[in-house]
């Protein structure tokens, strides 16, 4: 067994459930284990009460590749410490009318400390190196059993008028060096994924902890847009049409269509347009007119609404004087 220690966080790697070995640390564990989890960003439908309501998570880890476990070291017990995650208004902008339900974390009760009692706190903006005040702190939770858990809040937060949210789990450590929290294989998302408290606010990716946070927020609507790029076409410049397959109008979509590309990269070609609503399963027509060129050219097109992610589509294809073809 081979330790390093930095700060206060120690990190952990499990081979097997009985062998820990132990790498480069800074104040948090880490642990291979072999359980999975479902993927962050599932989307699924539940039947409270119609219209039907989806859950989206909202988060940063890759659940197949939990492999990392933290802990605090070196600290008089009970020791109380953080993980958190910033969600910021790239994550929460297409859920805006949307409510925080519930909370997933990862936790190992394999790695010492066998149950651990945490409390979830949603911490409002703060700036790039902290969270703001606290919205929520009424949720306790106790962890038995290693893997993701799925926690209700208490007070559930709607998400309009929110800019930017922190989600935070409180962990109280009662057992010296041992590993308690859930990462994957990294690398972090920076500014987002792998945020640690333990009397102050730091990235674990600074202490060579370059992972994220099995942390996701989970929210609730009824429904939301979705866009889909489709037949992308010339002959005379391209033409292409963005469909709705959502399950609600998509509100203000942005598009643009960017070509370049052609013998002595002469041709650079931008086409931009915003469409006020697109109802359920419509689609828009969407087009940059005719150019011309020679040779081979790039098509990126993307489309973007109020309440719909980013899409993006590229292709390959050849320009001959004003005719596009062979679009790949």
């Amino acid at each position: 067994m081979k330790k390093k220690s930095i700060r206060t966080y120690q990190a952990a790697v499990v081979i097997a459930l009985s062998i820990l070995m132990i790498g480069s640390t800074s104040g948090l564990t880490a642990a291979t284990t072999p359980q999975t989890t479902a993927f962050s960003s599932a989307i699924s439908s539940t039947s409270f009460s119609q219209p039907v309501r989806e859950e989206v998570e909202l988060c940063y880890y890759d659940p197949e590749g939990l492999v990392n476990v933290i802990g605090v070291e070196d600290v008089e017990v009970p020791f109380k410490w953080q993980s958190a995650i910033r969600l910021t208004t790239e994550e929460l902008g297409p859920y805006a009318d949307w409510t925080l339900t519930k909370v997933n974390a990862g936790y190992s009760a394999d790695n010492g400390q066998f149950e651990c009692y945490a409390t979830v706190i949603i911490y409002d903006k703060g700036d790039a190196t902290h969270p703001g005040p606290i919205i929520v702190n009424d949720t306790t939770y106790h962890f038995d059993s290693s893997g993701v858990h799925t926690i209700p809040l208490l007070t559930p937060v709607p998400l309009e008028g929110y800019e930017e949210l922190w989600v935070s789990v409180e962990w109280e450590q009662t057992e010296q060096n041992v590993y308690l929290a859930l990462m994957d294989e990294g690398p972090a998302v920076d500014g987002k994924g792998d945020w640690g408290f333990d009397g102050n606010w730091s990235e674990l990716q600074i202490y060579g902890l370059d992972y994220n946070w099995a942390i996701g927020a989970i929210v609730e609507g009824e429904g939301n847009a979705a866009l889909s790029i489709l037949n992308i076409q010339g002959p005379v410049g391209v033409n292409a049409e963005v469909k709705n397959i959502g399950s609600v109008p998509a509100m203000n979509m942005d598009w643009s269509i960017v070509v370049t590309g052609g013998i002595l990269k002469k041709v650079n070609k931008t086409a931009t347009g915003t469409v006020a609503n697109i109802a359920v399963d419509a689609t828009e027509a969407i087009s940059l007119g005719m150019f011309f060129g020679l040779g081979k050219i790039q098509i990126t097109i993307t489309a973007q609404a109020e309440n719909a992610v980013a899409v993006s589509v590229t292709k390959s294809a050849v320009i001959l004087g004003p005719i596009v073809i062979g679009i790949k």
